[in-house]
């Protein structure tokens, strides 16, 4: 089958900020769309998004890169067949030209990839997470969830840590789902007995934002509620370093720090509150950060590192900066890097140094789910979606559930012929 029509509207992300929806309709019918979304905390190596500037919308606007979609890129690729993403990509790439997708913008080359791959899954009559694991060679498995409890940074005035997460140990998503949506709400009581109203302030990604707390005491709630609970959960940081790092120096509440100084800030909170994993625990420009991670053991450190910011979805800066295998897990993020094919290059650069591959969102969402069904297919270890509160978030959340609720009614029926993927492991 192939492309018979592409169209591309303006729409807002939830944070209000203009963004592209595309649209593929292929000769037989069948439709397929795609919501970009779009980050707040960026690596200086990403992929550049395109905007109208000007004073509508602040300048964030989209109108251009519609225009340009369906004044150029839909006649050039109408009548374009189907199921051929790693071509499709090409083509795109190649008509931007540029090494950071500068003139069509990564926005524009995203919402085309991942509209195209939807609709090639559509034409199989396959769900999107066995059309990405039959391509890409990989066995589905459920992710733990990353989930935000807690939000400061780039995410929400107060403290300068970005994100508090608990991590269920089980990656069974009934029960994640469940455990976390506990912890939220009992992390929200308890800050409304301590600050009162302001405990209802949340985050861009919906995390809690209490006025007053700090980040010793969002910690402290943290590690009791996973002492407590009957299923257990780990605590993990997004330091996001990049956003309170400047003149060489980490602006951590009152403190300035240099690398070495917040390392043992780490280590405390560590010994204290009992960290499973810190993302960007420096940042990318710092150079003695890096060295105190490449100084860190390879087997047996204390908590996970994880690069985002460092390594910007980029399939050839992820074998580059991770070839002596110091970070423990990358986060993949289609919208750092641009296209889904360069998506899976980066997740197969992720895997050949060993580390695990974390999914994640963006602070600018959209309603879109392709995230869960992109971690659920490749087998990822890890995935953030953000609080498990806001429309944007909770799409995420209930399409995890869905895909697990339509994988037991198949198997219910006919486990033999449930798919022609072989079932996840649901417990690690």
């Amino acid at each position: 089958m192939n492309i018979k029509h592409i169209s591309a509207v303006q729409i807002l992300d939830s944070r209000g900020v203009p963004t592209l929806r595309v649209n593929i309709v292929s000769d037989s019918g069948k439709t397929a769309t795609f919501s970009v979304p779009s980050g707040q905390s960026r690596g200086k190596d990403e992929a550049v998004e395109k905007r109208d500037g000007g004073e509508t919308y602040g300048g964030m606007g989209v109108t251009n890169c519609i225009k340009v979609i369906t004044e150029v890129l839909a006649h050039k690729f109408t009548g374009y067949p189907l199921a051929q993403q790693e071509d499709f990509d090409s083509l795109l790439i190649a008509l931007d030209g540029t090494p950071n997708k500068q003139n069509l913008g990564s926005n524009t080359i995203l919402g085309l990839s991942a509209a195209y791959l939807k609709l090639s899954a559509a034409e199989q009559n396959k769900p999107v997470w066995q059309y990405i694991a039959e391509v890409d060679g990989t066995s589905p498995e459920f992710p733990r969830l990353f989930a935000t409890i807690f939000g400061g940074g780039k995410h929400a005035p107060g403290v300068s840590i970005e994100e508090f997460m608990a991590v269920p140990q089980t990656n069974q998503p009934l029960q994640a789902v469940a455990q976390i949506d506990e912890v939220y709400h009992t992390a929200q009581t308890i800050m409304q007995n301590l600050y009162g109203p302001s405990a209802l302030l949340s985050s861009d990604d919906g995390g809690l934002a209490p006025v007053g707390a700090n980040i010793e005491v969002m910690l402290e709630a943290m590690s009791q509620l996973a002492t407590k609970q009957a299923q257990k959960f780990d605590v993990a940081i997004d330091a996001a370093a990049n956003s309170f790092f400047a003149d060489q120096t980490y602006q951590v509440e009152a403190q300035k720090l240099h690398a070495s100084d917040l390392n043992k800030l780490y280590q405390d909170w560590h010994k204290k509150f009992g960290l499973y994993a810190i993302e960007d625990p420096f940042a990318e420009s710092d150079l003695e950060g890096l060295e105190i991670i490449k100084g860190m053991p390879k087997d047996n450190k204390e908590f996970l590192i994880i690069a985002d910011d460092y390594t910007v979805s980029n399939g050839k800066k992820i074998e580059e900066l991770n070839k002596d295998k110091i970070f423990d897990a990358i986060v993949i993020k289609p919208s750092q890097i641009g296209s889904i094919s360069e998506t899976f290059a980066a997740i197969k650069a992720a895997r050949s140094t060993s580390a695990k591959v974390i999914i994640s969102q963006r602070l600018g969402e959209t309603n879109d789910d392709l995230i869960v069904d992109l971690a659920y297919g490749i087998g990822a270890m890890g995935l953030k979606i953000g609080a498990p509160v806001r429309g944007e978030r909770v799409a995420k959340y209930n399409r995890l559930l869905e895909i697990e609720a339509g994988l037991e009614d198949r198997q219910a029926t006919n486990p033999a012929q449930a798919t022609n993927v072989a079932a996840p492991t649901l417990s690690l």
